[in-house]
């Protein structure tokens, strides 16, 4: 016997598991001394923090400025989240990046989710 709503019943499951994954929203990375900050929208998903991210250079630092900046292990995630040169939570890439090179930042979030971004280095 066929069952016609399997169908319905998986595409409804790949789709709300998409919808729990963790991205990133319009990555850009603007120039700071001695590398360049990452300012993207953070959707987390299931998981509750961005526990690392990565690039070609090595690892980046998180940071917490409120009121001086400090590295973190993890940057908490209630919710969406934009961060920036503004926010209080940022992510810092170390090394020599060129105007306009674009740069792909793998992101961890928790202990197992990782997602790959590509993000173009602004012009000051």
């Amino acid at each position: 016997m066929k069952r016609p709503f399997t169908g319905w019943l998986v595409a409804a499951l790949l789709a709300s598991s998409a919808l729990c994954a963790p991205t990133a929203q319009a990555p850009t990375l603007r120039p700071t001394f001695g590398g360049v900050l990452l300012e993207a929208r953070l959707l987390p998903g299931n998981n509750a923090s961005l526990s690392g991210a990565w690039s070609d250079t090595g690892r980046a630092r998180l940071m917490r400025c409120a009121p001086r900046c400090s590295v973190v292990k993890s940057i908490p995630l209630d919710g969406p989240m934009t961060i920036s040169q503004s926010s209080m939570y940022r992510v810092v890439l170390g090394g020599t990046f060129k105007p306009g090179q674009r740069v792909k930042v793998l992101l961890r979030f928790g202990q197992a989710e990782m997602v790959t971004l590509e993000a173009r280095v602004a012009v000051r």
